[in-house]
This record gives C-alpha cells, structure tokens and sequence, in this order.
C-alpha cells in the first residue's frame, strides 16, 4: 500500500499452521522448523524464510507479563497486533481476494497515523511504545494524539518497570537496526519512554549529533545515549537493560573518555600522554565518542588515535634490549614504553635513533 520493499511475508492459517508448513515445505522442496508451544512454523526454501503462525488469541495475566495464547479466528488474531496497520490481513482465497481491515488500519495509512486498537494496548505489551515509535520514524508518520495519551498514562503509572531489561534491550536492538535510529532514541525520550526505562537516559544532545549521518552502528548509538551519565548512572542503565559485557564497557569507557576531553583536546598534550590514556579503553567507544562530540580537537585526536597512534610500533624488540645490556626483567618493558613514547612524539624515528636513546638509558641507569 505505501509503495515501498517488502522484506517479510507472514501468514496466518486458521487452523493447525505446522502441518500446513511441514506440507508446503515437502511440496516446495524446503525446510521447516515447528514451534509447537507458539502453534507456529519457519518454511525456509533455497534462503528464502517464510513465518507461518496459527490463528490465535492472546491474554494478559498482568501488565507486562508474556500473553497467554490459544487458537482462535482471523479476527482474534488481528486483534492481537501491536497497531492498526499492522491488523491487516488478504486473503489467498477466492479469485478477487479483498484485505481484512477490522481496524480502519487502510484510513490510518493513509492518514499516516500510528494508531492502537484498545486504550490498555501499552499496559499490556509496554514494549509496543518504542514499536510506536520506531513505525512513526520509519514511516514518517505521527503517533495519534489519542494514542499517545494512552501511551503517556500507562508511563505515568509505572508499566515500563513491569518489563525486563532484556525484553527492552531487544527492542534497542531493533532501533539500532534502523535509518533513522537516533531520531527514534530522540522521541522516545522527548514523550518520556526512555526516562521511564531509567532516569537517567533522558538527554538528547548527542543524539542529536548522530541525526542524518550514515555508516553508524550500536555502540555509537549506545554510547550516545550513556555518553553525559556519570559512572553511577551508567553502571545503573548497564545492570537495567542487562547488557552483555561488552556493550557495558562501551558504556564504561564512553563516561571515561568525558572525563579525558580536557587534557586530550588541549593541543599542548603529547601524543604519548594521550595513548597513555586511550590504551586498554574500548575501541567502539572511542570511536562513537569521536562521532558525536562537540569538542572538534576532541574528535580529531580520538581518530588519529584510532588509524594512526595506536598502530605504531618501535623497531627493536625485548630481545633486541637484552643483547644491548638492557636489564631483564620490569626495565625491559619500561625501555620499550619510553622508546615508544618517544617515537609517537616524534623525537625518534629510525632504528639507528632508537639505538642511540637505549645506549643513553643504560648510561643513565648505570
């Protein structure tokens, strides 16, 4: 109906769907894969995967909770979707097949409006507000007003918190996926989705900055959204959203990295000084905190750091300090960390250079 690439077909059957899978997979020549708890199968042929689900009807024991599912008709399992647009169905029977639109889902298409099919929609599934807006961003439609208000009522009295810091993460997930994933961050935090989640995920300033730009990933959203917390607070959101552990030491090391911009942006710091810094921080942060920093200096020097600074290496070896009379042991490294310094500062170059500065080390030392 919008004109746009179809990425997935689902179909419902109104009846048992895997035996209609197992069917059609032997007759298609595919694969198929049941779900018997859900009543739903995958029918994948040469790559290509198709979701067939049975017909059913879904309860909540209480707010938040996993629904409860039995098999039902058609119009139960419309029932059951997130929105209006999405509680649409064709039929493949008949020669002149007509859609299946109990929800008035074709007049909010083209309204362009995100609209729920009952008031206790978000009460129910709150995860369904950042679906709202992920389809309001995506689409370039507008929340309805009478569905954002049930939105903001079932924020105000506290559903968000029903729902598990893993169930959330993977609604970022999906975020993170999309074009327009910080715009979507923006908005959840502008009608109060995110605070509700944890306070502290409330500023939009460097979201803002990642508006528009391309090539982007989730640790750069992530670290975006973390990026002006304070340790309490990311260690706070890490242990809310129950993030695996490297995506809580982007957050860890994004709030570190604030606390560097002033000596490492200061243009009479030496590079060594900087790497001394940046060395054991992780790289996915550093590189997200580069994007959406307003300090330029800032930004450069973490990129520098990044393709250049990190990379460089010094032309003698461990074993190479041992055979000139380097101490063995601790004074190995600490001669290698000073050749290196001095190199990334530009005060030596080449391995004849290198060899000089460690015959001078050994003379001071003795």
């Amino acid at each position: 109906m919008l004109e746009i690439p179809i990425h997935d077909l689902d179909f419902v059957v109104v009846g048992n769907a895997p035996i209609v899978a197992t069917e059609s997979a032997t007759n298609l020549g595919g694969t198929v894969t049941v779900h018997e708890r859900f009543g739903t199968a995958t029918v994948e042929i040469e790559g290509d995967r198709v979701d067939i689900v049975t017909a059913r009807k879904e309860t909540y024991a209480f707010p938040g909770s996993l629904p409860e599912i039995t098999p039902s008709d058609i119009n139960d399992d419309l029932a059951r979707r997130d929105f209006s647009i999405n509680a649409m169905a064709l039929s493949l029977s008949g020669e002149s097949p007509v859609v299946i639109d109990p929800h008035g889902g074709l007049q909010d298409l083209e309204n362009k409006t995100i609209v729920v099919l009952y008031p206790g929609s978000f009460t129910d599934d709150p995860t369904r507000m950042l679906r709202a807006v992920r389809y309001e961003q995506r689409l370039g439609f507008k929340i309805s007003e009478t569905t954002l208000s049930y939105l903001n009522k079932a924020v105000d009295e506290g559903h968000v918190s029903a729902v598990s810091g893993d169930r959330w993460r993977q609604e970022f997930l999906k975020i993170f996926d999309e074009d327009r994933a910080a715009e979507m961050f923006e908005r959840a935090i502008e009608i109060g989705i995110l605070p509700a989640i944890h306070p502290a995920l409330s500023n939009k300033a460097s979201l803002a900055r990642l508006v528009g730009e391309v090539g982007l990933g989730p640790s750069d959203y992530l670290a975006a959204l973390v990026g002006d917390l304070s340790p309490l607070d990311g260690d706070a959101v890490s242990q809310r959203l129950n993030l695996p552990i490297h995506w809580a030491r982007v957050v860890r090391d994004t709030i570190t990295l604030k606390e560097f911009t002033p000596v490492i942006s200061e243009s009479a710091t030496k590079i060594s000084n900087i790497c001394r810094l940046l060395d054991g921080l992780d790289s996915d942060a550093i590189a997200a905190s580069a994007w959406f920093s307003p300090d330029a200096q800032f930004a450069t020097q973490l990129r520098r750091y990044l393709d250049e600074w990190r990379i460089v290496k010094t032309a003698l070896t461990g074993d190479d300090l041992l055979a000139m009379g380097v101490t063995p042991g601790v004074k190995i490294g600490e001669v290698l960390q000073e050749l290196l310094s001095a190199k990334l500062d530009g005060l030596i170059g080449s391995e004849t250079e290198e060899r000089s500065l460690v015959n001078q080390i050994i003379s001071q030392g003795s």
